[in-house]
């Protein structure tokens, strides 16, 4: 049913981000960033950081994703009623696959997406712009290095993609939310509803 598979993925999603949390740690100057400004960070940008790790665990060949154990096509997650979501989520893992990163372009890759002086509600921005400026220097100088300068452009096409998707992940958070609230309010896990599910009670009102 839609509240059992949307309570599984939460749980799935939450073990994912919990990674993120940890990865965050080591990005060069992310501890230096206050405590309020590392929160903001890791709850505008966790999802967006999960969304690039996903297509390391992305079948190109049949068009599945490495999910509870063995890989799983989009008919997988029909039960969640967002099938728009799921496919493009879909496409774009197959396209970040498409690019051929190393693990090294995708960990700089990630935490460029994470540290973002863009995001609102920040106390330092200039600081946060500091750490952002040391990744991105550190992403272009590997590309450099490897001769795929022009793959900098693609990354930040991607970016705004990310920024759409996790968009409509809220948006249908919000659906859910509506739709079974007991479930949404008790049964997601505490990181899980601390990032989205309480920001997702705000969203304007949307349709499925």
């Amino acid at each position: 049913t839609a509240d059992e598979m949307w309570q599984h993925c939460s749980i799935r999603l939450t073990d994912a981000v919990q990674y993120v949390v940890e990865f965050a740690k080591h990005i060069p100057g992310f501890r230096l960033l206050s405590q309020n400004d590392q929160i903001t960070l890791l709850k505008t940008g966790s999802m967006e950081v999960v969304l690039v790790r996903m297509c390391r665990f992305f079948n190109t060949e049949n068009n599945t994703v490495f999910f509870d154990g063995k890989f799983a096509g989009t008919e997988v997650f029909e039960s969640l009623v967002c099938g728009d979501l799921i496919t493009a989520l879909f496409d774009f893992a197959r396209g970040m696959c498409a690019l051929q990163l190393t693990e090294q372009q995708i960990a700089l890759f990630s935490a460029l997406v994470l540290i973002n002086a863009d995001r609102p509600s920040l106390e330092d921005r200039g600081r946060v712009q500091r750490v952002q400026r040391s990744v991105e220097l550190g992403l272009t100088h590997i590309l450099h290095r490897e001769n795929q300068e022009s793959l900098m452009h693609e990354l930040y096409q991607r970016m705004a993609v990310l920024h759409s998707l996790c968009s409509l992940h809220m948006e249908k958070l919000r659906w859910f939310t509506q739709r079974y609230p007991l479930t949404a309010h008790s049964l997601f896990p505490p990181l899980y509803k601390e990032l989205f599910a309480s920001e997702a009670e705000l969203l304007p009102g949307t349709t499925h």
